[in-house]
Formats: C-alpha cells, structure tokens, sequence
C-alpha cells in the first residue's frame, strides 16, 4: 500500500506478517510535534484500541530490516511467553534498544518533547492497520528516509552500541550488516 508524502512522493508502508491473523506497520514520520510523549502515545492507543501501537526515536533504527527482526522476534517471544516484558509495545522498546533496563531503554528511545523523527509502530489486523495510516497522516511528513541506514547513523549507531569494526567485518549478511548485529544483541539480552 502506498501514501502520498509531503511534496516527495509516494511512500510505501511497510507490512509485516507476524501470523496468519496479524500484521504489523512500520512507519517513518518526518518531524513529529510532541508536546507530551506520554499524552502522544495515549492519544494513539485510545483512538485504536485494537493495535499495539509504539514509536521510537528513528535515530537509534538500522534500517526495516532492523525493525522487522525486532518486531519478529518481539511476537515470538510473547507468543512462546519468554519476553522480557509484560507488554509488547515495551519488549519492541527493549530490544530496540538493546538494554533490559526498561526505564533506561525507554529515556533512549523514548519519544521526547518537541519536534523529532520517529518509527510508529502499529501490530493487529491488516485492516485496522490500513485504517490506522490513513488517519495518522496529520502528525508529519510520512517519510522512508528516516528510518533508513544512512553513513551518519551508522556511525552513531556503532558508537552508541560499541561495536567493534572487527565485529562488523565478521557479520556474515549481504546487506545491512548492523541491522544484524543489532538484532542479534536483542535476541541476546539476558545472556
């Protein structure tokens, strides 16, 4: 499915199949007004009561690939009831963040106050979920490019996680190698 973006195009959604009943959405949303992180997420999570919805800070994403790791690896791990958290959008948020600390993976990827980029998440039917981006248009500018692997994320996302380039050249993947890496440290977290 695609969406009118402001003044660059045409955007894609990003669909994820988590099973034969549920979908997920990814969603990058180009300079984003936050008065009240926790009021924004409330004010999403009570119009569609229906999805799990989350947002991050798209600073801290690798790319879809990134994303669709996590989300799948968020599903399984509560479906097979060996999350880290009680809830999926904060086991999304963990892993996301690489951290088993909550409240420090939450200041991380926290929505902030202010104006930002970020990832939306939204997890349940496909069609709530076609219904949910058509009303969310309002908040940003719908845009691919926030979320996407650029050379100044990557070297803040090595910094941040110190990873080693030793590291980076023993990842065997063809393309986005940190989105790898990453996923892996999620999967990883209470070794």
């Amino acid at each position: 499915m695609e969406v009118k973006g402001n003044n660059h195009g045409v955007k894609r959604l990003h669909f994820i199949k988590l099973d034969d009943k549920t979908e997920s959405l990814i969603l990058g949303i180009r300079e984003v007004v936050i008065n009240d992180p926790n009021e924004f997420l409330r004010n999403l999570r009570d119009k569609f009561p229906n999805l799990v919805i989350q947002a991050l800070n798209a600073n801290f994403i690798a790319g879809y690939e990134h994303l669709k790791m996590i989300l799948q690896q968020s599903w399984m791990a509560f479906n097979r009831k060996v999350s880290y958290t009680k809830k999926l959008d904060l086991e999304i948020i963990v892993r996301t963040a690489c951290d088993s600390q909550i409240e420090r993976a939450l200041k991380t990827l926290g929505l902030k106050s202010g104006k930002m980029d970020i990832a939306l998440i939204a997890i349940g039917e496909l069609k709530r979920l076609k219904l949910f981006a058509e009303n969310i248009k309002n908040l940003g500018e719908i845009s691919d490019d926030v979320i996407k692997l650029n050379r100044e994320k990557e070297k803040f996302l090595i910094k941040h996680h110190s990873i080693s380039n030793e590291l980076i050249k023993a990842t065997i993947a063809d393309k986005n190698k940190l989105a790898m890496i990453l996923s892996e440290r999620a999967n990883l977290l209470r070794i």
